[in-house]
């Protein structure tokens, strides 16, 4: 379905030319082609302009398109230099993030092709997974190595491609390590679960079934990753069968991402979000160049294969030639002799204990409970704890969306200087600056991966769902181009089902998330992005990389903003019909 099927491709200024109120043009092939050309104080005093009692800068979109307007009946914020820039000078990128779980490398190969063409990126947003690639790209773009001094910007911007590519073959090398392993350690417990044969004890021997699932628990390749509050809860409980068996469901459907009831807000997770931080700290150390790994090695690896690499995949650029073999097995090097110095109690500093923020303009998302929510969430966690029904009733009006980052970050955010009003916007919360430990122990515990968890203020994080096209705050924010990474579909099921528990109802769903809607937040985001990047991830299956990475990599760019099209990114496009990344479609 569409809305607006009235020459859908055309905008306000070209109609506005065609319709003769621009006198100096002829026709409207182009809009593009009008911008050099269009006297636009001569259009508005032609028209009637103020005498007509009209804003002729509203109308013709003249706000924001990045002419400054003096004659404007309002202040062009957005073009006159009152809005802050977060680079101080020129075209900003930005990107936004949106979470996807298991098929977070689909973020990866999406960000190496948007480097290689657009450059380093200046600031980035995101939610649930999406806040763990924010880290990454941060600890990408302040390698040194990738920042170095006698290179060019096509230079660092084809370096920084690579090393997102070698995420790839970092987990491949690495596939029994325990950064590896947290990406799927939940599939790994349901599989010992499965072989120790704990669902049917628990039906024909429950108490030894219950023994057996902390047998599992307990084991040595579940133990460092272990959320002890599930072991407290097996000892503590009142009835440790029902515990058990509730457990060892969530578990089972644990990929599933289903919000099919409450239970999901308050049952512990397995794995500590904390301890996976950590890992994620690892990884992240390792890309910024923070690890004990031999700092010529990496200027190797890069200064051979960065440029050559331009274009490809990682399958590709690792079979290219390097000194002494390939640029994966120069890679693969790196990435035993980093593990190696780790396994040895290497000192180096931890990427995820610095702030967010310091080094590439972020802001981390997650869904908050405050007020009454907070109560009678306590209330449900305690009935559960208990091992008793519970209903959570909660008033959506006390769920808001927080985020994280630097201070002047948040601040500008606040400020709200693009007079953005939609129910979105309005339930914007500021959780202030906070390491990157913090923020990735909240935004990628999603209900059902974990319990909602208690903030440091007293609030409650129920996890990252809630901005999953964050263009909004990165406009705010002071980000002059903003590319919105995503896939082509409907809004997520998982992120209404949420909402849904938490008390959304159908006139508050519409406001912010129907497609179909023009003045909801979710057109509203798709609408302030500047160019979309459109995967097709949720036809890829999470194991099979390399097909994720094919469609992430080459996925179609549409594109609002004429600038980015100098990228030269062959599937670039003004427009691609696709539910999700085309503003007015929606199934």
């Amino acid at each position: 379905m569409k809305w607006g099927e009235v020459m859908p491709h055309v905008s306000a200024r070209a109609l506005a030319a065609c319709f003769g109120l621009v006198l100096t043009l002829a026709g409207c092939a182009s809009e593009t082609s009008m911008l050099d050309e269009v006297d636009k104080e001569e259009a508005a005093r032609l028209s009637g302009g103020a005498d007509l009692g009209r804003d002729l800068c509203a109308e013709y979109d003249w706000y924001g398109d990045g002419v400054c307007d003096t004659f404007c009946p309002q202040a062009d914020v957005r073009d006159c230099g009152e809005i802050r820039n977060i680079d101080g000078e020129g075209p900003t990128v930005c990107v936004g993030v949106r979470g996807n779980g298991q098929l977070i490398s689909s973020h990866f190969a999406s960000l190496a092709r948007i480097i290689e063409h657009h450059g380093l990126i200046s600031g980035v947003a995101g939610g649930s997974s999406g806040s763990i690639t924010s880290f990454l790209l941060e600890s990408v773009e302040m390698n040194p190595a990738v920042r170095c001094e006698d290179c060019s910007a096509e230079e660092q911007a084809n370096r920084a491609a690579l090393l997102f590519k070698s995420m790839q073959g970092y987990f491949g090398e690495l596939a029994v390590s325990e950064e590896a392993l947290a990406f799927q350690q939940l599939g790994a417990v349901y599989a010992q679960i499965q072989a120790m044969g704990v669902e049917g004890l628990l039906e024909t021997d429950p108490d030894a079934g219950v023994e057996a699932l902390r047998t599992v628990l307990e084991s040595d390749d579940v133990r460092a990753l272990l959320n002890p509050e599930v072991l407290e809860l097996l000892a503590s409980s009142p009835d440790p069968v029902y515990h058990a068996q509730d457990l060892v469901s969530a578990l089972a459907g644990a990929a599933s991402f289903n919000a099919d009831s409450a239970i999901i807000l308050v049952r512990p997770g397995v794995l500590s979000f904390e301890a996976l931080a950590g890992m994620f700290g690892r990884v992240g150390s390792f890309y910024a160049g923070y690890a004990p790994t031999d700092a010529a090695a990496m200027e190797s690896f890069l200064s051979s294969c960065a440029t050559p690499s331009r274009g490809m995949t990682w399958r590709e650029a690792a079979a290219l030639p390097a000194e002494g073999g390939t640029c994966g097995e120069a890679f693969g090097a790196l990435v035993r002799g980093y593990r190696a110095e780790v396994a040895a109690g290497g000192d180096y500093a931890s990427r995820v204990d610095e702030p967010i923020g310091a080094h590439v303009h972020a802001l981390i998302s997650t869904s908050v409970l405050q007020g009454d929510a907070v109560q009678r969430w306590e209330a449900a966690r305690e009935a559960y704890r208990q091992a008793e029904g519970f209903d959570l009733a909660i008033d959506f009006d006390d769920v808001k969306f927080g985020y994280w980052g630097a201070a002047e970050d948040i601040a500008a955010v606040q400020r709200n200087t693009y007079g953005f009003w939609d129910d979105k916007t309005l339930r914007f919360t500021s959780l202030g600056p906070a390491t990157w430990r913090e923020a990735l122990s909240f935004s990628p515990a999603e209900p059902g991966l974990a319990r909602a968890l208690e903030l440091p203020d007293g609030r409650v994080s129920a996890g990252g769902w809630s901005d999953l096209h964050p263009t909004l705050v990165l406009r705010n924010m002071g980000c002059e181009q903003v590319i919105y990474v995503t896939r082509r579909g409907p809004p997520s099921r998982f992120g209404n089902a949420v909402a849904g528990l938490l008390g959304m109802t159908e006139t508050q769903q519409g406001d912010l998330y129907d497609l179909a809607n023009p003045e909801s937040s979710f057109t509203r985001s798709l609408e302030e992005a500047d160019g979309v990047w459109c995967t097709d991830w949720d036809s890829q299956s999470p194991t099979d990389l390399v097909s994720i990475e094919a469609d992430a990599y080459n996925a179609p760019f549409e594109v609002r903003d004429a600038r980015l099209f100098e990228g030269g990114y062959e599937n670039a496009t003004p427009w691609l019909d696709l539910t999700g990344c085309t503003v007015g479609f929606s199934e």
